[in-house]
């Protein structure tokens, strides 16, 4: 009992005493969970914090009237097919719409392509907030969120903050069609050997085209050796660039850009990148190497600041191919677009809930709710 009563005794604390321009209020949650995300890590990892987001916050419908009036409410949606999250992220925004006060929290359950569906068409609708319950197998905007797990992440959706949040809007042509979208990028973008390696590897876990590389070999030896075939057929082929009106011609082995300090599932390229910097940052690779050098190089760049790949900081980069082979454009992991294509930075427009920092009261309520955590939900859960 005691400890029951200083948990509602610090709830109604943080209801009552936070102040409003630092925190979200949140009337409403919408929780899309991807269950195929990471091998079925979304349906594991929604099955483990059900039982805590029915504490945190009050179902739809609920009998629970009194809790309804301190708590907000929430639904939940379960992801059937590609494109699915975008579609249930935007008829949850559109019935919101229709209230006038307070804030629509929608979480996405999965890795950064369920993020990436989840955000497409909501950017600037400052009644929107957005979370993030990591369940991938990158994790790069759960990491730049700084996000150690799961039950972390549910409980930053209480306690936290809503900070602003930039993407890159991408202006491209559709893969094998001259169509033209737009999507954007809330992780990351890229072109070259990495991309092809990407795409490798989306076939093989889709069955488009089966990999006997990665069905038989571990995964860490796997992606390694992916990494080293595909450098092998990559010809380096010459991209013209525009960034921030100056032009220039580069032999592309690799050109890359993040929202935060990770990539790739946490390689360190972009340290001082943060998802609120009024611009994008990207690396690529200026001279014309063997494809593999670029790889270590890549690898090593966290450690060394003498290698020859380029840092730019942009706002605006456009990418046109002298081949007439389209090169083929990485999106949040997956592969989406071709060039030619127009890549704007875009600066705060969504709000992502990140942990409370020391000396916010949030931190000192979600470190007390965290004194009394489950041990089985200590170690494994980190990402």
């Amino acid at each position: 009992m005691t400890g029951r009563f200083f948990y509602l005794y610090a709830l109604l604390l943080f209801v009552f005493l936070i102040p409003k321009n630092g925190f979200a209020v949140i009337r409403h949650a919408c929780f899309i969970v991807n269950p195929a995300s990471n091998n079925g890590q979304g349906a594991r990892v929604w099955n483990r914090i059900q039982r805590d987001v029915n504490r945190y916050f009050t179902a739809v419908g609920s009998q629970d009237q009194a809790a309804a009036q301190v708590q907000a409410t929430f639904e939940v949606f379960f992801t059937e097919h590609a494109g699915h999250a975008t579609e249930l992220a935007a008829q949850a925004s559109f019935n919101w719409q229709l209230e006038q006060e307070g804030h629509l929290l929608i979480v996405a359950v999965g890795g950064d392509g369920t993020v990436h569906e989840v955000v497409q068409g909501l950017e600037s609708q400052p009644q929107v907030v957005f979370g993030v319950i990591p369940a991938g197998e990158g994790n790069d905007i759960a990491r730049t969120l700084q996000l150690r797990s799961p039950m972390h992440a549910l409980r930053t959706l209480v306690y936290g903050i809503a900070m602003p949040f930039g993407a890159y809007k991408i202006e491209g042509c559709q893969r094998g069609s001259c169509e033209r979208k737009t999507v954007l990028a809330v992780s990351e973008f890229g072109l070259g050997v990495t991309t092809r390696m990407t795409k490798k590897k989306n076939d093989h876990d889709s069955g488009e085209r089966p990999s006997r590389l990665l069905r038989y070999l571990p995964g860490s030896v796997a992606y390694s050796m992916l990494a080293v075939s595909s450098a092998m057929t990559w010809d380096t082929p010459t991209v013209r660039c525009s960034i921030n009106r100056e032009r220039f011609s580069i032999p592309l082995n690799l050109l890359v850009a993040g929202t935060g300090p990770t990539i790739g599932g946490g390689v360190a390229l972009f340290n001082d990148m943060t998802p609120y910097s009024c611009h994008g940052q990207m690396l690529f690779s200026q001279l014309r190497t063997n494809p593999f050098w670029t790889l270590i190089q890549m690898t090593m760049e966290k450690f060394l600041n003498w290698s020859d790949l380029q840092r730019f900081c942009f706002t605006q980069l456009d990418i046109e191919h002298e081949d007439e082979t389209p090169l083929s454009i990485q999106v949040d992991g997956d592969v989406l677009l071709q060039t030619p294509a127009q890549i704007t930075w875009l600066r705060a427009v969504f709000q992502f809930m990140r942990p409370p920092e020391y000396g916010e009261l949030g931190r000192a309520l979600m470190d007390l709710d965290e004194a009394g955590d489950d041990p089985d939900w200590k170690g494994g859960d980190s990402l």
